[in-house]
């Protein structure tokens, strides 16, 4: 989105000598992706903004980070239909659409999805334009072959907490045979086609994955549509619990042995984590808590957002706001983007070590420093870590500062993860 909002505050900044303040305070806001603080300010400027697009723009994007994704595709559609030339013109458009029909797919409106991007895409053939509609053309592909399916669900009695118990340590039938499944993970016993296994449950994910060996086992139907993570599969349910997860839609991998998730059979993703509502790994009674009752909002506020199913929670240390990505899959990590914004702090720090760095996209070997002590304060308390590594290298492109990994959170009794008031609560 950096292109797209770059063009609403420079539109703003120089066609008009009489925006007011509040546009101008919003704008550069939407402008940093500072999404909390315009969550936190809007209230207070919404009435003072004299641009309609502006607001809307900002109204749309709290939407898409904040799990009112319905809400973002009406906003999003408003200002393509009537603004686009005020927010950047036909590039901006573009760009939205992607964003609109990758809600689209997420809530499962596959034929609609499909649909539109049929429509775009003969649109700007028709135009002889110069542009790219390559991911167009693998939106429209991947929700052709999924419209016959009914939008993901989940199904539960909550009259009461279900309490689902985990383990740390995998035992169950491994993809590969030379290698022992990753340790200090979150297993859930998981019943699919009335057999029991041990699937990883993995908040960095942002869809449920299979083995194809997995996959072939317990017999999913393929949907005719692969991507670099796998072939997609169709399962119509899985019983976490007494809760029935059905029409589950994600890829079959056949997986590098440095991923976590790659190295056993099954991950339940993000795809149907949040649609449970809320949360809590409680690590002290060693299970996952689905509540009863909502927890109620801290007094800090939001301090989740989500974009595509990827969860990123605020964090804010000496440069600012962070971007840190919640991964239980993962061991927490620190990315060279954070090395930039402490260079001057680092520098006269000895000590390093080469590190390889992985996941499903791949893996890159990288040089790191040591640091003896970084601070942040998160969930409104103050966390030190120490003796990290911090890569020094520029070896890979992140859009990450920083990793929070399955190590994050097991230093507390309970992580609540509320999905519906967007917020995280550490005891």
């Amino acid at each position: 989105m950096r292109k797209l909002v770059v063009s609403l505050i420079t539109f703003l900044t120089i066609s008009s000598a009489y925006a007011q303040n509040a546009d101008i305070r919003v704008s550069e806001l939407i402008n940093s992706s500072d999404w909390f603080t315009l969550e936190k300010e809007y209230t207070l400027l919404k009435d003072s903004i004299q641009y309609d697009y502006v607001r809307l723009m900002a109204e749309a994007m709290l939407a898409q980070n904040f799990n009112r994704e319905a809400e973002a595709v009406d906003l999003f559609r408003t200002l393509i239909n009537s603004y686009q030339q005020q927010i950047g013109g036909s590039n901006v458009a573009l760009s939205l659409t992607e964003i609109i029909l990758g809600n689209y797919e997420r809530l499962g409106m596959y034929s609609t999805a499909a649909e539109k991007a049929a429509n775009l895409i003969e649109q700007i053939k028709a135009s002889n334009a110069p542009i790219d509609y390559s991911r167009l053309a693998d939106i429209h592909k991947r929700n052709l072959s999924l419209k016959k399916y009914d939008a993901p669900s989940v199904v539960f009695n909550n009259s009461k907490d279900i309490s689902i118990p985990f383990t740390m340590e995998c035992t169950d039938t491994l993809l590969f045979d030379n290698q022992n499944p990753v340790s200090n993970r979150y297993y859930i016993p998981v019943t699919v086609h009335g057999k029991e296994y041990q699937f990883m449950f993995d908040t960095g994910a942002t869809t449920t994955y299979f083995s194809k060996r997995f996959a072939d086992l317990i017999g999913v139907e393929f949907v005719g549509y692969s991507s670099k993570y796998g072939d997609y599969f169709y399962l119509d349910s899985l019983q976490l619990g007494n809760i029935i997860c059905k029409n589950i839609i994600g890829p079959a991998h056949n997986g590098t042995p440095i991923d976590s998730v790659a190295t056993v059979d099954a991950v339940i993703g993000m795809d149907i984590l949040q649609r449970l509502g809320e949360i809590q790994i409680d690590n002290k009674k060693r299970c996952l808590v689905i509540p009863s009752r909502y927890t109620p909002t801290p007094k800090y506020g939001k301090n989740l957002r989500n974009t595509g199913f990827s969860y990123y929670v605020k964090v804010t240390d000496s440069t600012g706001l962070l971007n840190v990505f919640l991964d239980s899959g993962a061991e927490t990590g620190f990315t060279y983007n954070y090395f930039v914004k402490h260079k001057e702090e680092f520098s006269q720090l000895r000590g390093t070590k080469e590190l390889t760095i992985g996941g499903v996209d791949g893996f890159y070997s990288t040089m790191a420093i040591k640091v003896p002590s970084v601070k942040f304060e998160v969930c409104g308390i103050d966390v030190n870590m120490q003796d990290v590594y911090v890569p020094y290298m520029n070896q890979h492109h992140e859009i990450n500062d920083v990793v929070w990994g399955v190590d994050f959170f097991q230093q507390y009794d309970k992580v609540i993860l509320n999905f519906k008031n967007m917020f995280m609560i550490t005891k």
